[in-house]
This record gives structure tokens, C-alpha cells and sequence, in this order.
């Protein structure tokens, strides 16, 4: 098929689209029993992430960076630090948090 044909069809099964069928809620009711692919795969791509994390975690010694930032943070005078990155980082942690709390409730209203 074209793009002609394609446009052609979308324009035929444009008003389709529009009318809804009164079934007293039962097409939602289904649609929220069906099981959500993309929530599955979500979660598979998110398990993922975290083993090749971990794994490359060990590969690559990181116990070693994290003991030697402690170790260093340790020998700074603490007078120095200043607190700028500090709630700069709480800041973006907090506004992470507000985040996914409303993308939760979403999902629970829906």
C-alpha cells in the first residue's frame, strides 16, 4: 500500500474513532484485567539493569572506589565541605521522589 492508501483509510475510519459504545463501564472493566505487557517488560528490563549493575560492580572493583572516597572524605577537614552540593542532591532526590509518588498514585487511580 501507499501513503495515499494509508491516508485514505485513515480519513474513512476517522469518525469510527470518535463514537463510543455505551457497555456500562464492562470494556474498562476488561481492559483492567488484561495483563499490561509493557508492565512486564518494565519490569524485566529493570531486573536487567540491576544484574548487569551488580555485575559489572564486582568486575570492576568497586568497593575499591567507594573505601577510597570514604577513606578520603574521612581526611578532609569537614570545616571545608560546603553544603551547596549537599542540598543541591537532596534537592534532585527529593524532586525523584515527588515523582515517581505521583506516577504511583496515577497508576493506582487509573
Amino acid at each position: 500500500m501507499t501513503e495515499i492508501d494509508n491516508q485514505l483509510l485513515e480519513q474513512f475510519f476517522q469518525p469510527a474513532r470518535t463514537i463510543e459504545i455505551k457497555d456500562n463501564g464492562f470494556t474498562k472493566r476488561v481492559m483492567k484485567q488484561l495483563p499490561d505487557r509493557t508492565a512486564r517488560l518494565s519490569q524485566w528490563w529493570t531486573f536487567f539493569c540491576v544484574v548487569s549493575g551488580v555485575v559489572a560492580f564486582i568486575v570492576l572493583d568497586g568497593w575499591e572506589f567507594i573505601l577510597s572516597g570514604i577513606m578520603m572524605l574521612l581526611k578532609t577537614n569537614i570545616g571545608e565541605l560546603h553544603p551547596v552540593p549537599f542540598f543541591m542532591t537532596l534537592g534532585v532526590l527529593t524532586c525523584l521522589a515527588v515523582v515517581e509518588l505521583v506516577q504511583r498514585l496515577e497508576h493506582w487511580q487509573v
